[in-house]
């Protein structure tokens, strides 16, 4: 495990909170710990998603069929284990994340994969006049703390409105993008124009 800062970009109603829940399952599937900070769902509701994706039951139908998650969970043996902490948008720094880690370390738990929803969304440990500089600061952070624990952390971020239309999402369709796009190794878009999203297709690119 070396560190490194993975972001998925896409227009609002996507599915980048649900991709980001998907890496989780995944990881936790090959046994690895997940941590998974949520800045806009509460822990319940990304909770229900995680139930959704490894049971393979719809997430409308999760509190009806508690039961059966319960003997998932229980059958289960390889599983690894998953934090769900939620904080109120624009409260959240890298400190408070780092901190909570610390904390975490004590409980005995340690993760194999961070996962961010989502990074432009923190709070910033220096005020900038530009949004620009401060969320490339924030992304400075989250990097440097992923290398630090040598773990890897994935976030999300926002698409602007251009990219509704578009074909592909490029670094170019990223909000604020640049000074974000620079300091990621991995930026993944998700496009899914207004038809597709009734057939359930989209693309996925590598767009670094």
């Amino acid at each position: 495990g070396r560190g490194a800062i993975g972001v998925i970009t896409a227009n609002t109603g996507v599915g980048k909170s649900h991709f980001l829940v998907q890496m989780g399952a995944n990881a936790m599937r090959h046994g690895k710990n997940v941590l998974h900070y949520t800045f806009e769902l509460t822990e319940s509701a990304v909770g229900i998603r995680y139930d959704s994706n490894l049971c393979n039951i719809s997430s409308s139908d999760v509190r009806d069929n508690k039961k059966q998650v319960m003997e998932f969970y229980e059958k289960a043996e390889d599983l690894g284990r998953l934090m769900i902490k939620e904080y109120p948008t624009g409260a959240a720094s890298v400190t408070t994340i780092r901190n909570h880690i610390e904390k975490l370390a004590l409980r005995n738990f340690k993760p194999s994969l961070i996962l961010i929803d989502y990074a432009d969304i923190m709070r910033s440990s220096r005020q900038y006049d530009s949004l620009r500089h401060e969320l490339k600061l924030i992304y400075e952070e989250l990097r440097n703390l992923s290398m630090e624990l040598r773990v890897p952390i994935w976030t999300a971020s926002q698409a602007n409105r251009d990219s509704a239309n578009s074909d592909i999402v490029g670094l170019e369709n990223m909000s604020e993008a640049y000074g974000k796009a620079m300091v990621a190794d991995l930026v993944v878009s998700i496009s899914r124009k207004p038809a597709e999203k009734a057939t359930g297709s989209g693309r996925l690119f590598v767009a670094k």
